[in-house]
């Protein structure tokens, strides 16, 4: 094995890759146009693929939903607030993996659309709870459809068995 720029060491195929990459005289030699990418290590990477089927789904998400429309963030937080009429900003922030500025800022802006509001709690004046509007339901009931059908267009690509299966996986990620 070669010992490589950050002390790792190199496998013989690794080697033998770089080599083809130069001359017999040392000197680099371009890639062939329309070469294939050798994407080396990465789709063995947790993270790479992870964030590979998080763009396929965000671009996914903007064909059929639109970029103007509400974002998968923004649909998650409408959720729960629909889920949970009253809940509290810092609950929210707590199931969605949001700092307390940014669910601020997110609670700002559709509350700013007309899409929710914040109501003081009688029971302890320091909280508040959020509600979604007639408007903010009425969004949200078409956006769930939309969402359904394209989660059933990504499902298909595997079995129910399957697609439970890998969604009990990435839960263990954060769960």
């Amino acid at each position: 094995m070669v010992a490589t720029a950050l002390g790792e060491r190199a496998s013989p195929a690794a080697t033998r890759s770089r080599s083809r990459r130069t001359s017999a005289r040392g000197e680099r030699v371009e890639r062939a146009e329309g070469a294939k990418v050798d994407l080396g290590c990465l789709p063995r990477l947790l993270g790479y693929t992870l964030r590979r089927a998080h763009l396929a789904s965000w671009r996914q998400y903007v064909a059929v939903i639109g970029e103007q429309k509400l974002r998968p963030g923004l649909f998650s937080l409408m959720v729960l607030v629909g889920s949970n009429p009253g809940i509290a900003q810092i609950e929210l922030g707590t199931h969605l993996g949001i700092d307390k500025a940014s669910i601020v800022a997110l609670l700002d802006r559709l509350e700013k659309a007309g899409l929710l509001e914040r109501c003081r709690s009688v029971r302890d004046r320091r909280r508040q709870g959020i509600f979604l509007t007639n408007k903010g339901s009425a969004e949200l009931e078409t956006l769930i459809v939309q969402v359904r059908s394209l989660e059933r267009q990504m499902a298909s690509r595997f079995t129910r068995a399957e697609m439970e299966q890998l969604l009990d996986l990435l839960q263990r990620l954060y769960g």
